[in-house]
C-alpha cells in the first residue's frame, strides 16, 4: 500500500519538475526576446522562414527529460506500421515520387513523427507533412481525404 503512495508522489513530483523547467525556459526565452528586437528577428526568420525541425527538438527533449506527455510512460517513437505501401504505378512527380494506389486506400505512415502540416498545398492538393524523429519530412500529397491521428 505504501509503495503505491510513493509511486503517486514520484509521478506528481516528476510532472511538477517538468512543468517548472518548461515555465522557466519559456519565461527566459520571452524575456530575452522582449529585451532584444534583433534576437526576435533572427529567431522569427529561423523558425518561420528556414527549415526548423520540431521533431529533432522533441527528440532532444525526450533524451534530456523523458516523454513530453506525462501520461504516455516511456514509450519511444517507432515504426508505425510494418505494412508496406501497396501501389499500382509509380512515376517521378515534382521533387519526389507519385505512387498510384487503389480507391479508398488507407496510407500507412512510414515512421512516427510530428504532423507539421495538414491541408491544401498548391500543386500538391490535400497534403499531410510528417516530420520524423530523424528530421526527415515525408509528404503525403494528392490524397482524397485527410484523417490524421496519433
Amino acid at each position: 500500500m505504501a509503495n503505491k503512495g510513493i509511486k503517486k508522489v514520484s509521478f506528481v513530483s516528476k510532472l511538477f519538475s517538468k512543468f517548472l523547467i518548461c515555465v522557466v525556459l519559456l519565461l527566459g526565452v520571452l524575456i530575452a526576446l522582449k529585451a532584444s528586437p534583433s534576437l526576435r528577428e533572427k529567431l522569427y526568420k529561423y523558425v518561420f522562414q528556414n527549415h526548423f525541425s520540431f521533431a529533432e527538438v522533441n527528440s532532444a527533449y525526450e533524451k534530456l527529460f523523458g516523454s513530453s506527455l506525462p501520461l504516455t510512460g516511456t514509450d519511444k517513437t517507432a515504426l508505425v506500421s510494418s505494412t508496406k505501401i501497396e501501389y499500382v504505378d509509380s512515376k517521378s512527380y515534382k521533387d519526389g515520387v507519385e505512387l498510384t494506389v487503389s480507391e479508398n486506400y488507407v496510407i500507412p505512415v512510414i515512421k512516427s513523427g510530428i504532423v507539421v502540416f495538414a491541408g491544401e498545398k498548391e500543386g500538391y492538393g490535400n497534403t499531410v507533412v510528417i516530420q520524423q524523429g530523424d528530421g526527415v519530412e515525408v509528404w503525403y500529397a494528392n490524397i482524397k481525404e485527410i484523417k490524421v491521428s496519433m
